[in-house]
């Protein structure tokens, strides 16, 4: 799965996670993705849930080509990799305001004997409560974040000369 966060009118790939392709590689080798922004629009499938607020759940992504769809699936890192997305389940991920600050997006739901299969109704329902508190999360540490720059901004004003490049280095390190 991939966690996109929302900065202005794009979704910003922050972090994926594939059991199925980690078990493949050497320890200590890390997957191919790399960061990447996506803009929040109809073209691609998280920038379609994004720009929506929906949940789109698909059984096969490959299915999706074509004009039924505004959406497209862009199949370049499963060329890439070797892998075969199939099912896909995308779920916006909402502040408590209903603000939509990123999306999730889950692949190959997988029954007991590893063989993918389409994400279920329930699934959803569990994925919603997941992400929920992965918006919750996100939320946090951004305010965090703000409140760690404004009060490095406080301490800057303090010594402009000295403080400021103190608390920048100390930032940077």
């Amino acid at each position: 799965g991939s966690i996109y966060v929302r900065e202005g009118q794009s979704l910003k790939f922050s972090y994926a996670q594939n059991d199925t392709m980690q078990r493949q590689l050497p320890p200590g080798k890390k997957l191919p993705y790399s960061s990447f922004t996506v803009p929040i629009n109809n073209n691609s499938i998280a920038g379609y849930v994004a720009a929506n607020g929906s949940i789109l759940n698909i059984d096969d992504v490959y299915e999706v080509m074509g004009d039924l769809f505004p959406f497209s699936f862009n199949r370049s890192y499963d060329d890439l990799t070797g892998y075969r997305t199939c099912s896909m389940l995308t779920i916006p991920l909402k502040n408590f305001r209903g603000d939509i600050i990123g999306v999730l997006q889950l692949i190959n739901a997988t029954e007991n004997h590893g063989d993918v299969i389409p994400f279920s109704h329930y699934d959803e329902d569990l994925i919603v409560y997941f992400a929920n508190s992965a918006a919750t999360a996100i939320e946090r540490a951004k305010m965090t974040r703000e409140i760690i720059l404004r009060m490095n901004k406080m301490a800057e004003l303090r010594d402009p000369k000295e403080t400021g490049l103190h608390v920048n280095r100390v930032a940077a390190y």
